[in-house]
């Protein structure tokens, strides 16, 4: 048998070449239903947090107009994140990373629909969203250990340049297309809310559907961790 056809041996009878070193470690990841799913809902849950990161400092604005308290709020949330995040990685390590986001995203989806809830009922008070950011940077101290420690679990050794790679690229595309999309609905549903009531707090129903959209962001986040 000449070189020829060796060749074509190993092709096979479609004539495809087998995959090269450097494709084979992202097609397998790609079938892989574990790895699908978490990529999935984490990049839905990325998207959220773009909308929440909008929406919250906006929401402080508008009831207070006062830079400092948006940076207030900003802070309260950063410190709780700060200093239990060694705590959270620790939880990581004694029970499981995906037991731990759900944990996370349940809490977060919890604390994001009640301000939601506020926010529409017109009774949402400076005090209400420190005590918001407060416990949201708390969870979040947990869902970040857990989110980097669940990647190689579900990633051979020789996938995991690739899975953090794709994890990357998408945390990148969410601060992309996140900001964008909410800051059209809190524009267009915004002005609608304003021109019903001269009353109204200008974009306070944008600012409202745009936490909704993270609620059922951390739901379906919640959801494929479940699967997996």
């Amino acid at each position: 048998m000449d070189r020829n056809e060796l060749t074509e041996q190993n092709e096979g009878r479609d004539g495809a070449r087998p995959d090269s070193p450097d494709e084979a470690p992202q097609k397998s990841l790609f079938r892989s239903r574990n790895f699908l799913l978490l990529w999935l809902g984490e990049a839905i849950s990325l998207i959220g947090d773009q909308f929440h990161l909008i929406a919250l400092p906006w929401l402080v604005l508008q009831l207070t107009g006062d830079a400092l308290a948006m940076g207030m709020v900003l802070a309260v949330a950063a410190v709780p994140r700060a200093i239990f995040i060694v705590v959270g990685g620790a939880v990581t390590d004694r029970f499981s990373p995906r037991s731990v986001m759900l944990a996370s995203n349940f809490a977060r989806m919890a604390l994001v629909a009640g301000l939601t809830l506020l926010i529409l009922g017109g009774s949402i008070e400076l005090w209400a969203l420190y005590l918001f950011a407060l416990a949201f940077g708390l969870a979040d101290a947990f869902f970040f250990p857990a989110s980097s420690a669940i990647v190689p679990r579900l990633a051979a050794k020789e996938q995991l340049h690739t899975a953090n790679a794709i994890v990357f690229a998408t945390a990148q595309m969410s601060l992309l297309a996140g900001p964008v999309l909410a800051g059209l609905l809190i524009a267009v549903f915004g002005n609608d809310a304003a021109a019903e009531s001269a009353e109204a707090v200008p974009e306070l129903r944008g600012i409202a559907l745009a936490f909704a959209v993270d609620t059922l962001t951390f739901l379906a986040s919640a959801l494929t961790l479940w699967m997996i």
